[in-house]
């Protein structure tokens, strides 16, 4: 994969962040934004995933569509989209 993939992929990252940043205290979005700053993308989606799931924080469907999308192109399994399944829609 070269350097325009992982850009692109911590550009959608960074994205679901502000969009999320409504159901995120400021700590865990401080650290989901370090893991994409040191290039842990995946570790970033899983964390994302698990910290919205915990307190069943709601999602459009929207953004639960692009938080799967992005695992699918990441190549992660089905870990996300199981968190993810603990989130109400919004």
């Amino acid at each position: 994969m070269d350097r325009a993939y992982y850009e692109e992929i911590a550009g959608r990252l960074r994205g679901l962040l502000i969009r999320l940043a409504d159901r995120l205290s400021s700590e865990d979005i401080t650290l989901i934004a370090e893991f994409v700053d040191a290039n842990e993308l995946g570790l970033a989606l899983e964390q994302l995933a698990d910290v919205l799931s915990e307190d069943e924080r709601p999602l459009t469907e929207d953004e639960r569509a692009d938080m799967v999308a992005l695992a699918d192109r990441m190549y992660m399994g089905d870990r996300v989209p199981h968190a993810l399944a603990f989130c109400p829609e919004r």
